[in-house]
């Protein structure tokens, strides 16, 4: 349906002032915003505390997902990636968008029971980092708040279960596309729907510097994470060109920022690439980086881009440079693989994707 407003789009008080302006007392907006993230909701003939005329008029105005799953393939450790092909531009074509969905805990009969959904912000990526598959094709577009929230929705409706905890590390590069992520992550966190506490959702960024500094004092209900990868200028420049312009002096001083703040710690997240930064003065550098930093170090083992000439460390080193940076007296965990065979782990996603279909 051509010009239908996307309700995904809206957080409950746009929701609320939307339905207002079409006629509607101020509490259907509420009912429509429960029927979308509490009742689940799949169409507006469902919503039947809204009247029949009501739902009618709902159902020539406003659409309900603008997501079509293109493709779904399952790992052998669980994982589901979930391809979406998103809206058809002007020219017809519609880039595609991956996310994921991790199970993390099983219960006594070894079925998931806890799940983390991984979502994406934007089709490619302009921040181009050199290890990850994402910035290989061309950088298409930002998704839509919509889009960003569906990919809940459409997972959600496939498994069939909520998730525990949603971390927005997919596709694109969240700062990049500011106020759709921002306003997705509200809405998510609304307690009149999901109600996702701040703890439960993490956005990962590179380090764009004038967008940490707003999302500080946006306070956007999420924790922080923040892909560092490195503590050496020179190899972090050389890996994640983003530095060059955002560099890690400046970075840090905003982390620090953040935690002063917020009152959280910060997470830093650090692919091991084999003999690029996994040396041990690679791990001194991150502990100093990290004195007087309330942070946590996520180490992640490089997962295979065919495309890319990268290589993950043997077991013995990574289990060395964790236990280096435990010496020094560091909060640090070790990843584990999820996805790997179907590509869908930490810097895969979008290796499989075509750029464009029409």
């Amino acid at each position: 349906m051509e010009n239908a407003v996307q309700f995904y789009d809206y957080t409950r008080p746009e929701l609320v002032r939307l339905l207002g302006e079409w006629g509607s007392p101020r509490h259907v907006g509420t009912q429509v915003f429960h029927w979308l993230y509490r009742k689940h909701a799949r169409s507006f003939g469902e919503m039947t505390d809204l009247s029949r005329e009501l739902r009618g008029e709902l159902e020539t105005k406003a659409a309900l997902s603008p997501l079509k799953l293109h493709t779904r393939q399952a790992s052998q450790d669980g994982t589901v990636k979930y391809l979406w092909q998103l809206p058809s531009d002007a020219k017809g074509q519609s880039a595609l968008v991956e996310s994921v969905l991790i199970p993390m805990a099983r219960d006594e009969e070894g079925e998931p029971s806890r799940y983390t959904a991984c979502l994406s912000t934007q089709a490619g990526c302009r921040m181009k980092c050199a290890f990850c598959a994402t910035g290989v094709p061309k950088f298409q577009r930002n998704l839509t708040t919509a889009e960003i929230v569906a990919q809940i929705i459409g997972m959600e409706q496939d498994s069939g279960t909520p998730f525990n905890n949603v971390v927005v590390m997919g596709m694109g590069e969240p700062m990049d596309n500011y106020e759709n992520t921002q306003k997705a992550m509200r809405i998510l966190h609304d307690p009149e729907g999901l109600n996702l506490g701040r703890r439960r959702i993490t956005i990962s960024t590179s380090g764009l510097l004038e967008h940490i500094d707003r999302f500080i004092k946006d306070d956007w209900p999420v924790s922080l994470a923040v892909s560092l990868h490195s503590a050496d200028p020179e190899i972090r420049s050389r890996i994640m060109p983003i530095n060059r312009s955002n560099p890690l002096d400046k970075l840090r001083k905003l982390m620090r920022k953040y935690t002063f703040v917020r009152r959280l710690p910060v997470t830093l997240e650090y692919i091991l690439l084999k003999d690029v930064n996994d040396r041990p003065e690679d791990a001194d550098k991150l502990a100093a980086y990290c004195k007087d930093l309330l942070c946590k170090v996520n180490l992640i083992r490089y997962n295979p881009v065919p495309t890319l000439p990268f290589d993950s460390p043997t077991e013995e080193k990574v289990l060395a440079f964790r236990e280096q940076l435990k010496a020094k007296g560091m909060r640090v965990f070790l990843r584990e693989r999820k996805g790997v065979d179907i590509a869908a782990a930490c810097g895969q996603l979008g290796f499989e994707n075509t750029p464009a279909v029409k």
